[in-house]
């Protein structure tokens, strides 16, 4: 017998391998003055921080991670380049959340853990397809599961791609959680003269 996972969806897990510097974290904490409320938690009133130069090579290493997923993960022989739109940073306290949710306008998004700790701390997926019949599950798999999470901690990237519904729920343990979003498009061309399906981006 044989179960083949087909469509699945992909969550890439990687690192930056370093830690912030002291300007870089200075800068984080700034953000954290001028925030709006979320729907559970806060988020930066500023939705380009990557922009600020104190974070130039932050954005240089997220990046190369972006870049790294395009090659193992979406394959294409198009000639694009994808690059960092929006990016916003988000702090959770302790029974704070983050709704489910998805992002418009994009290709693929990120979260990258400036403060997060493994024992505690978690995204979940969820899955968007509805079910016909909803069956009690003796065992949770790959296929029958309606969420599945991931522990995150400090330096950890996560990407996915922007039309998968995550979360988080409410916030475990007495310290903050911080982690920085943000989305992801292309420039290039892409479809095919012949197909009429040629489309110019950027």
């Amino acid at each position: 017998m044989i179960v083949r996972p087909i469509f699945p969806e992909p969550v890439y897990v990687s690192t930056i391998d370093r830690a912030l510097t002291k300007e870089e974290l200075k800068t984080i904490n700034k953000y954290k003055k001028e925030t709006n409320k979320n729907e559970g938690n806060l988020t930066s009133s500023d939705n380009y921080v990557l922009e600020n130069k104190t974070l130039k090579n932050l954005k240089e290493d997220l990046q190369k991670r972006v870049v790294d997923y395009f090659d193992k993960v979406i394959c294409t022989t198009n000639s694009i380049i994808p690059y960092i739109t929006q990016s916003w940073i988000n702090y959770t306290e302790t029974n704070q959340f983050h709704h489910s949710h998805f992002h418009s306008n994009s290709y693929v998004s990120g979260v990258f853990y400036i403060a997060a700790k493994k024992e505690v701390d978690q995204i979940i997926f969820y899955r968007h397809d509805q079910k016909t019949f909803e069956l009690s599950v003796a065992r949770y798999n790959d296929f029958n599961s309606a969420s599945w999470w991931c522990s995150v901690q400090t330096g950890d990237v996560v990407l996915f791609p922007s039309s998968l519904h995550h979360g988080v729920e409410k916030k475990k343990g007495p310290d903050t959680r911080i982690s920085l979003s943000f989305n992801v498009f292309f420039k290039g061309k892409i479809g095919a003269t012949a197909r009429l399906t040629e489309l110019t981006l950027g």
